[in-house]
């Protein structure tokens, strides 16, 4: 539990210190919206400000908040890490992690992330990652799970028709801050209870590509131990 105590105020402290250039001497200080940016255009500004400084071994990364309801104040956290091989070319991949109320980032630290930690809470590179061949998006969801917050109490899911809104929205929002991967293979990854989320965001991008002037290039899911049923 320390252990991952740690890693994820590793965590905490990147993101919300993303222009420091050590992570371990910097204050919490605010946290990184990125919807004003890629609301007004400023995508180059975003991008520049979501840039995590590297914590290993100079593997590039990208984390912020992306605000997925304005009225009840609800932001979705995510992490990206471009594939180290081909980015241009490799699909584009998200993890949702199950629970209900699991933080993604355990997935970071403890499964299939480019981050573990050893017995005395040092942070070492993984030997064997997705984002190696793959570019990860590792996103906290529902709202209130994780590093994902709402400012009120209408903002939390009640449906699975809720918790797809949100990760719909915040993947539009992704893809407008980084334009380059918007035609790029698209798959919704996770394991647990994300046996329920997996399917409904899918259907959900499924119905909203017949008319959206966005489209995501949805090509197909994977389910690890899921929680399919009861429904």
């Amino acid at each position: 539990m320390e252990t991952l105590q740690l890693a994820f105020g590793t965590v905490c402290a990147l993101v919300w210190c993303v222009n420091c250039l050590s992570v371990a001497n910097c204050g919490v200080g605010k946290p990184l919206y990125l919807t004003p940016y890629i609301e007004s255009g400023k995508i180059k500004d975003g991008r520049k400000a979501a840039e995590v400084p590297p914590l290993l071994d100079n593997i590039t990364s990208y984390s912020g908040f992306l605000t997925v309801n304005k009225k009840f104040g609800s932001n979705i956290f995510f992490w990206f890490f471009p594939a180290e091989e081909t980015p241009g070319t490799a699909p584009l991949a998200v993890w949702l992690q199950g629970g209900p109320g699991s933080s993604s980032m355990y997935a970071v630290f403890k499964e299939n992330g480019p981050f573990c930690l050893d017995g005395e809470a040092n942070l070492n590179r993984r030997s064997a990652y997705w984002s190696q061949k793959l570019n990860m998006i590792f996103i906290d969801q529902p709202v209130g799970t994780g590093f994902s917050f709402t400012r009120s109490q209408k903002g939390y899911a009640n449906n699975e028709d809720d918790v797809s809104l949100n990760v719909y929205n915040a993947l539009l929002q992704f893809f407008k801050l980084f334009p380059e991967y918007s035609n790029t293979e698209f798959y919704l990854t996770g394991e647990s209870y994300a046996g329920k989320y997996i399917p409904s965001v899918g259907y959900w991008i499924h119905q909203m590509n017949s008319n959206a002037s966005q489209k995501i290039n949805m090509q197909g899911i994977a389910i690890g131990d899921g929680w399919v049923d009861p429904y």
